[in-house]
């Protein structure tokens, strides 16, 4: 077969044929390369795309020439990202190539060099997996400049590079910090931050840090909070301190309102990694919004099995003082919201709606007028104040789709109608006092989340 046979027959519909003309063009070695990705870049086609890109994955450094002037001649958008999947597919053999390739003229081809070797330290190949070898640290050492590049997206990227190398760079990212080069030492810094937190910085560093908050807090006003999976108890208070100490948070560091929002949307993606708990760890505590004080993270959320019975206990003794407390969660991903409202020492409401599960053990109280009054704008009949079991409601899972998203958007709803819609406050929010960040219990037995907050 020819070469544009073989090419035709990578789209081939059945496996088989993919596989022997994947074979067929390996052994025809880098002279069918060239044909190969300009046809990649123009491809639609999954199955061609996923069987091409084999092709050059098991060419390794042969490939390099040629996935090179690709990703060079390719266009932005599509073209590009496949260009780039096929340059930094080509494994340890090309690994000076790709140091090599960090001094390139063109920012395209530094960026894909830095993260065909950042992914080098997530498979191991710089030492053991887990572990970053001496040949790990000398290639790292030559992606410091980057750190410091005059592309955002290369900076950005070499960054990435470090904190998927991990504690293995802490040693070097302190060197760039004391000695330099100068245009690197930002980037390090964000490194540092990213990997260890505060427990990797200097004392110099979290002064520096502390100074650049003090500069900013004089200016700074409220801004939407938008999360992921945004969590929040609010109190009819100002209070600030008075909260914090009846929810036993501590060590509050003062941050801008927007870093606070940042680090609790960065902290809710906690608990994936070998710590599920990681998401507990810290909250934000904003200051006083139009008569209210919110409390921001997943610590918050009153339908997490680890949570709930913790939350619902602390709203009660929260609205025994303040008179009033509320906690929500919601998905900006439309996967569901959990409301929880407490007055004068009782809770009133507990209700939580997530697609696909069971939830209902956690409702508690009667269904809230707001509820009532949703049912009757749209045109549904009322609550009933005991809800049937499943087995005795007919259409259970048939509900009226416009009360399907009505129950998605009911912790911002009824937030908006009770207290304050987090999506809503902005600069013409009124506000007293500043925002911080203060560590839970798990905070204290574990230590504050890492990660550089955007200040």
């Amino acid at each position: 077969m020819s070469t544009s046979q073989l090419l035709a027959a990578l789209g081939d519909a059945d496996p088989a044929v993919r596989r022997a003309a994947e074979d067929a063009l390996v052994a025809l070695g880098p002279s069918a390369l060239p044909l190969l990705l300009a046809r990649l870049l123009d491809s639609d086609v999954p199955a061609f795309e996923n069987a091409a890109l084999n092709v050059v994955r098991r060419s390794g450094r042969s490939a390099f020439r040629a996935s090179l002037d690709a990703l060079r001649e390719a266009a932005p958008g599509q073209a590009q990202r496949r260009a780039v999947r096929a340059f930094t597919g080509l494994g340890a053999a090309a690994l000076a190539d790709y140091t090599g390739a960090l001094g390139h003229e063109d920012p395209v081809v530094r960026r894909a060099a830095v993260s065909a070797l950042g992914e080098f330290g997530k498979l191991g190949e710089f030492g053991e997996l887990g572990k970053f070898g001496e040949e790990g640290v000398a290639v790292a050492a030559q992606v410091v400049p980057l750190l410091g590049d005059p592309d955002a997206e290369v900076r950005r990227q070499a960054v990435s590079a470090f904190c998927s190398w991990g504690a293995g760079v802490v040693p070097l990212l302190r060197a760039v910090r004391r000695g330099g080069p100068g245009a690197a030492r930002a980037g390090a810094l964000e490194a540092l931050a990213e990997i260890g937190g505060e427990a990797v910085l200097s004392a110099r560093d979290v002064a520096a840090l502390e100074r650049l908050v003090r500069i900013k807090l004089p200016d700074d006003v409220p801004s939407p909070l938008t999360c992921c999976h945004l969590s929040w108890i609010a109190v009819s208070t100002g209070d600030q301190g008075g909260v914090m100490d009846l929810l036993g948070l501590s060590d509050p560091r003062r941050v801008p309102f927007a870093a606070g929002v940042f680090a609790a949307d960065c902290d809710g993606h906690g608990g994936l990694g070998a710590d599920p708990l990681a998401q507990y760890r810290r909250v934000f505590v904003t200051p006083e919004l139009d008569g209210w004080t919110l409390v921001v993270g997943a610590w918050c959320d009153p339908a997490d099995e680890e949570r709930a019975a913790e939350v619902l206990a602390t709203c009660a003794r929260l609205s025994a003082r303040y008179g009033r407390a509320q906690a929500y969660w919601h998905s900006y991903q439309n996967d569901g919201s959990a409301v929880l409202v407490a007055e004068g020492g009782t809770v009133l409401r507990r209700f939580a709606f997530v697609p696909g599960e069971e939830v209902r053990h956690l409702e508690l109280g009667a269904p809230l007028p707001y509820e009532q009054q949703r049912r009757a704008a749209l045109g549904l009949p009322p609550l009933a104040a005991v809800r049937p079991d499943v087995d005795d409601e007919e259409d259970e899972g048939e509900e009226d789709d416009d009360w399907f998203w009505e129950l998605i958007d009911l912790a911002p709803g009824l937030a908006g109608h009770l207290s304050l819609d987090p999506r809503n406050v902005d600069g013409r929010t009124p506000a007293r006092g500043t925002g911080c960040l203060a560590l839970t219990g798990y905070g204290r037995e574990s230590g504050a989340p890492p990660g550089a907050l955007r200040l």
